[in-house]
């Protein structure tokens, strides 16, 4: 079954439509963990420390493309809007620009990134963390709403209408 549920979500990295249980996030969300951790663990072993840090971080922004599909229709699945996930991509494009940042020019860098914007990390913070939570322990509509039915797998891997 969990095979099943990581298979649609890569089935459907592009596509917004439709709906998305919180299973079905779960899944893809520890897949993509474990992927990224074993890949950083197998660059920091045989790359340079420099090379390492831009290799995972091209793959973890290959295994974050999904992500965006994912979240909206995790969204349409509470019945919401996917642009509720915007306050999930602040908080990403942050971590982003502060990974990019320690990637070029140092981690004093980031530090001093990290002083000077603060408190948007006030501002950002919270919607993230909320939206976040949202997303992972949230039960979606449990009937047809306005994005379609709901989505659910049975234990072979088959779509149950």
């Amino acid at each position: 079954m969990i095979p099943a549920y990581l298979a649609q979500s890569v089935r459907r990295s592009f596509s917004p439509s439709g709906r998305s249980g919180r299973t079905e996030v779960w899944v893809y969300l520890l897949a993509a963990t474990l992927i990224g951790v074993l890949f950083s663990a197998i660059t920091a072993w045989f790359l340079a420390p420099a090379l390492s840090r831009w290799a995972s971080l091209a793959v973890m922004l290959l295994i974050a493309i999904p992500v965006v599909s994912l979240v909206i229709r995790r969204f349409h699945d509470l019945d919401r809007s996917g642009w509720w996930s915007l306050a999930l991509a602040l908080g990403a494009v942050r971590l982003l620009i502060l990974e990019i940042l320690q990637g070029s020019l140092g981690w004093d860098a980031r530090a001093t990134a990290e002083r000077l914007f603060t408190w948007v990390d006030w501002a950002v913070f919270p919607a993230f963390g909320l939206a976040y939570i949202v997303i992972i322990a949230w039960p979606g509509t449990k009937r047809e709403n306005r994005f379609g039915p709901p989505d659910h797998l049975d234990r072979t891997g088959k779509q149950v209408p």
